[in-house]
């Protein structure tokens, strides 16, 4: 008798979970289960009421170190960097020198939890929006001190696999007027 129970109970488990299955097959994207975020993997930023500061609570897998701890974390740029129709935001982490500053790009993954997917130094920073919606972060510094003529321009584009914004290529710019 249990056997009888045990394999109807089965049956009408198995028949339970299988249309289930085929939902989540039919209306997921492949991409989606190649990286699976949880809360724990991000940063929860908190914007005070003028939306000149951000508080951010940095997530518990990441190990990050605010790079100047005195500085006051202020958000930079708002946009759709990565063309999910989230509002992302670049942030001004401090650490400022003759190279720039060092900022961080977060990624809007739902309420004020994000995804940080860049971190570097940056200066006289321009942002190009691609044909695919994506946008494109360039930084500019003189080769040569206080001539504007000769430039090193970096291009960081992101990338969609590794759900990061990675270096594109470095090259020299000179304006020969």
């Amino acid at each position: 008798m249990k056997t009888i129970i045990s394999v109807i109970l089965l049956y009408f488990i198995s028949w339970y979970t299988k249309p289930e299955t085929k939902i989540l097959e039919r209306n997921s994207n492949p991409q989606q289960h190649k990286q699976i975020i949880t809360q724990e993997d991000l940063f929860k930023l908190d914007f005070n009421s003028k939306g000149d500061y951000v508080k951010i609570t940095p997530s518990k897998k990441s190990g990050f170190k605010f790079p100047d701890k005195s500085a006051k974390t202020a958000p930079v740029k708002f946009g759709d960097f990565n063309a999910d129709h989230k509002k992302d935001v670049l942030v001004n982490l401090g650490a400022c020198g003759t190279g720039g500053c060092m900022y961080g790009l977060f990624l809007k993954q739902y309420n004020n939890f994000y995804k940080l997917v860049f971190m570097d130094y940056l200066k006289n920073m321009e942002f190009k929006v691609e044909k695919n919606g994506l946008w494109t972060i360039e930084s500019s510094e003189e080769i040569e001190a206080y001539n504007p003529s000769k430039l090193r321009i970096t291009v960081f584009k992101f990338d969609k696999k590794k759900y990061r914004y990675k270096l594109d290529r470095t090259y020299t710019y000179i304006d020969e007027e």
